[in-house]
């Protein structure tokens, strides 16, 4: 007979294959309450508010440091994170994302960008799904966008997809009393208090 206290572990034991890139949810830190369309941005597949196509989180382990004694590798230390990335390839980005993310200046509708140009930090949650239907959240606490290059192209006689927009995540470490030295932290399932306690240290729902 299986013990309570194993049956319980038996239940937590979850495969983490990734099925499928439901949405990604950008949240810039401006100083300001988290508001749809300004600051916070869910790009999810509804019309003119942009989609996501692909994630990949780079970086989530620091290299190995082997030291070496008595002509062996006697001990490994492998300590922390490496340099945490996110590239992303997202359509149809929204104008406000862009602005306010990237920290463009606005001259009265005239958005530019320049050597004065600084990027606002953010936060991201990505979703997805297990291989056995369960939602998945992975979120990053805090880093900055960048979007190195915009391409054109003619029109053709056949009409053309949707040009892929690639944008990269450069995450740091939280400063935050909570969060402190965390670059990110995952969610398995639909635990409604879990996502709303993740998304809070995220800053995409108002405290309190």
């Amino acid at each position: 007979m299986i013990s309570t206290r194993k049956k319980e572990k038996m239940t937590k034991v979850k495969g983490t294959a990734l099925i499928g890139l439901k949405s990604v949810t950008i949240c810039v830190h401006d100083g300001k309450a988290p508001t749809v369309g300004e600051n916070l941005f869910t790009l999810e597949g509804k019309e003119n508010e942009g989609a996501t196509q692909t994630a990949k989180v780079t970086g989530l382990s620091s290299d190995p440091v082997k030291t070496y004694g008595s002509n062996v590798a006697y001990h490994v230390s492998n300590r922390g994170v490496g340099d945490v990335k996110v590239e992303m390839g997202l359509l149809d980005v929204p104008l406000a994302l862009y602005i306010n993310a990237l920290g463009y200046g606005d001259d009265n509708g005239i958005y530019y960008f320049g050597a004065d140009t600084v990027a606002k930090n953010v936060s991201i949650l990505i979703e997805s799904n297990t291989a056995d239907g369960e939602p998945v959240y992975y979120g990053f606490y805090k880093g900055q966008l960048s979007m190195d290059a915009i391409d054109f192209e003619t029109i053709k006689d056949k009409a053309n997809e949707l040009a892929t927009t690639n944008v990269d995540f450069a995450a740091t470490a939280s400063s935050d009393a909570a969060t402190n030295g965390r670059y990110g932290a995952i969610v398995y399932g639909s635990d409604a208090e879990k996502l709303k306690k993740l998304k809070g240290q995220l800053k995409m729902v108002a405290a309190g």
